[in-house]
Formats: C-alpha cells, sequence, structure tokens
C-alpha cells in the first residue's frame, strides 16, 4: 500500500464526522421517545450535550445555597473585629482602627493603577 494524499485523510475524516452526526441525531429521537414523558429528563443518556446544559440554568439548586455559609462566616469575623477591638489587640501593627480606617476611607483610583502597573 502507498501512502494516503491528504484530501484522501480529510475526506475519511468527514465522513467520520458526518456519521458521528447523525448517530447523535439517531440517539436523540430514541431518547425523545423513551423519556420524554418523565418531568426534568433533558439531553441525552451519554452526556453528549453536555456544553448545552451548561448554558441552561439548573432547577435542582436552591438560588441562595451558600447565603448561610457566608452570613456565619461574616457573622464570625464580626465577632472577633469586636473583640479584638474590645481587648486592644493588634496583628503585625494592624489596630481595629487602622482596618477600620481602611474601610471607610475612598478607594483613590490612581492608586489602583499604579499597583496593576
Amino acid at each position: 500500500m502507498g501512502k494516503v494524499s491528504a484530501n484522501k485523510k480529510l475526506e475519511l475524516i468527514r465522513a467520520i464526522r458526518m456519521q458521528n452526526h447523525y448517530n447523535r441525531q439517531l440517539f436523540r429521537a430514541r431518547e425523545g421517545i423513551l423519556y420524554s414523558d418523565l418531568p426534568g429528563r433533558e439531553g441525552e443518556i451519554y452526556g453528549l450535550e453536555e456544553d448545552f446544559k451548561a448554558m441552561q440554568p439548573q432547577r435542582d439548586k436552591p438560588v441562595a445555597g451558600s447565603f448561610r455559609i457566608r452570613f456565619m462566616i461574616a457573622m464570625i469575623l464580626l465577632f472577633f473585629f469586636i473583640l479584638c477591638d474590645l481587648n486592644h489587640l493588634s496583628y503585625q501593627g494592624q489596630t481595629t482602627d487602622t482596618i477600620y480606617g481602611r474601610i471607610v476611607q475612598s478607594p483613590d483610583i490612581g492608586q489602583i493603577f499604579e499597583f496593576l502597573e
């Protein structure tokens, strides 16, 4: 056998892709017949439409799923901030007054851009 030309290879790849596309269409049609009456069943069994599923919002997840965790972390940080303020504790020379001053000061956009450069 001789070497196969690039055109023949491209033709073979094109035929394989067409066959793959045809098989996916058959799978979708068959799954539509099997699973069309089940609520909440979308997509294919074999995961061929993962990109399509990623674009659709998932209905099973709660909207504020991590709110409780974030709220608890915020409460713990606030508790430690108040505790450090009452006991006049500092960490590496930073007191609660300096941290509070950083929180309430308005940011200087020029300094942010200088920091990024």
